[in-house]
């Protein structure tokens, strides 16, 4: 019967794990999308726009793991990314490509020939 219950309860928490990784991942509102097309520590090129990292900056995977900057292998993958008061990185997540749907780049819309955007 002991035997039965330990079972049961690793069969429990290995559940909970598996539930937890799964989890969606929420991003801070002040969170950006973009594309990072280069990586070249402490810079990352996101967009048409080549960023410092922060000295405390962190890079979460697509499972949603803190990794080093140096751990980093791709050079182009889809982000999320703030950035604090100085304009620095601070936060950079890839994205699963489901994530990447779900949240689509946004792109500039051209404006008609003839118009000038006058603001």
């Amino acid at each position: 019967m002991r035997k039965i219950l330990i079972h049961c309860l690793i069969a429990l928490c290995a559940l909970g794990c598996a539930a937890s990784a799964m989890a969606e991942r929420n991003f801070p509102q002040d969170a950006k999308r973009g594309e990072m097309k280069a990586f070249r520590y402490p810079y990352m090129k996101i967009g048409d726009k080549t960023l410092h990292m922060s000295a405390g900056s962190r890079i979460f995977n697509e499972q949603n793991f803190i990794i080093m900057p140096s751990s980093l292998q791709k050079q182009a993958a889809q982000v999320m990314f703030s950035t604090d008061i100085g304009g620095e990185l601070s936060e950079v997540w890839l994205l699963t490509a489901e994530e990447a749907r779900r949240y689509p780049l946004k792109r500039a819309t051209p404006l008609p020939a003839g118009r000038l955007n006058n603001k």
